[in-house]
């Protein structure tokens, strides 16, 4: 059996963030996946896979979410800034991890 990629492995903090901010977001306003995609324009299988943590969205698909989820611009402003330093600390998950590679005979 193929397995997916899994967002958790390479960007925990960003998958972390995504969860918190958008996933329980729309559970909270009782959406469905389908209800969101139409809002957003993207599709369910977009949502889902953001969901089932098998691909990172774009940004611009990030700011389609936050609109059809109705951040405000308080609320857009915080995310981008969480999301900015969640990025930026599974870049450094990274490095480290390739540099114990390195150093793996």
């Amino acid at each position: 059996m193929q397995r997916f990629h899994n967002t958790c492995e390479t960007h925990p903090h960003v998958t972390q963030l995504l969860d918190t901010k958008i996933y329980t977001r729309r559970r909270r306003m009782n959406i469905s996946q389908n209800a969101l995609a139409d809002q957003a324009g993207l599709t369910r299988n977009c949502i889902q896979q953001i969901e089932c943590h098998e691909h990172l969205p774009r940004l611009s698909t990030l700011f389609h979410l936050m609109k059809a989820l109705q951040f405000n611009a308080k609320e857009s402003s915080r995310f981008m800034e969480e999301l900015q330093t969640a990025y930026v600390m599974d870049k450094q998950l990274q490095r480290e991890r390739d540099e114990r590679l390195e150093t793996i005979p």
